[in-house]
């Protein structure tokens, strides 16, 4: 019955997190390849890497291998990280020590459970070293430095992202329910016979309710808020009264018959006392495109000679 559809608020949290998530350790862990593999072009590139049978291969074929099997692509990435850098130094902009321990602490608590030796035992798996970590920690510092220092909302724009996103900011209305779900008509009508009777609804679910996340849990659905749910649900479920059930209402799962259990009013804000948490907001709604448009102009202004094909 939940729409498959993510809101703004889980969107900006998502920026709000750090981007060096375990998933990224893979991909960090392949840029560490490439550096190896960079390391195959210096002096000695006839070197045997093995033989078969006698046979040898050589640091220049097994380079060669590597590069073709996704080294263009690390390769770009490499190229990015080093306009990144002298983005930041251009543009004066940096990240102390200070700064990059804490948003190592971040990643740990966030991530690993607050737990640093979870880092290391990642780490370890993927063949990272932690200083390797930190470097890509204090990049991925710098470059939304430089983004959020070209973000300079005005004081309209601020307004117009609260007006567009009001919900955000202010509890919104959310009701707590349960529901039976059958498959027809008549058989919902039957069980609204048996609640209005004294039957338990926590029974009539168990023994009859189609939805298996929840049926042997009274129905209970916890707290939603407008819009969570397919249409119909949502406009029956948020026009009860606490303690009431409905009569049969009709969804694309079937049947429903929804008790509401409790309801938490919306709270409404006033802009002038949280401007300066919607700037924030915004600032992070746009840090992505902006981190885009940065690298993509750095790419098209620097003098760039691949040496490799």
């Amino acid at each position: 019955m939940v729409k498959n559809e993510k809101s703004l608020r889980e969107n900006l949290e998502r920026l709000q997190k750090p981007q060096l998530l375990l998933a990224v350790i893979v991909v960090l862990f392949v840029a560490v390849i490439v550096l190896s593999v960079l390391l195959l072009m210096q002096p000695q590139r006839d070197q045997e890497v093995a033989t078969v049978n006698g046979v040898p291969i050589m640091k220049e074929e097994l380079f060669e291998a590597m590069y073709v099997q996704g080294g263009r692509e690390i390769l770009e990435q490499l190229v990015i990280r080093q306009l990144i850098v002298q983005e930041g130094n251009a543009a004066g902009v940096s990240v102390s020590d200070q700064e990059l321990d804490q948003e190592i602490k971040k990643i740990i608590d966030e991530n690993f459970q607050g737990i640093e030796d979870n880092l290391q035992m990642a780490l370890d798996y993927y063949g990272i070293t932690l200083a390797s970590f930190r470097d890509d920690a204090r990049l991925n510092l710098l470059v939304r430095k430089i983004a959020l220092s070209k973000i300079d909302p005005s004081e309209e724009d601020i307004r117009q992202f609260f007006e567009q996103n009001s919900q955000l900011f202010g509890q919104q209305e959310r009701v707590e329910a349960r529901h039976i779900l059958v498959e027809t008509e008549d058989e919902a009508t039957e069980l609204v016979a048996l609640l209005r009777s004294g039957e338990d609804f926590a029974k009539l679910a168990s023994e009859h309710s189609l939805d298996p996340s929840n049926k042997d849990d009274a129905g209970y659905l916890g707290f939603f808020t407008r819009g969570m749910m397919v249409e119909e649900f949502d406009k029956a479920a948020f026009s009860l009264e606490v303690g009431v059930y409905s009569d049969p209402v009709q969804t694309i799962y079937g049947f429903h018959i929804i008790e509401v259990l409790d309801r938490i009013e919306a709270d409404e804000v006033v802009f002038e006392e949280i401007k300066d948490e919607v700037k924030e907001a915004l600032i992070e709604s746009q840090a992505q495109a902006v981190i885009n448009q940065i690298v993509q102009s750095a790419k098209e202004k620097a003098d760039i000679e691949y040496k490799i094909r």
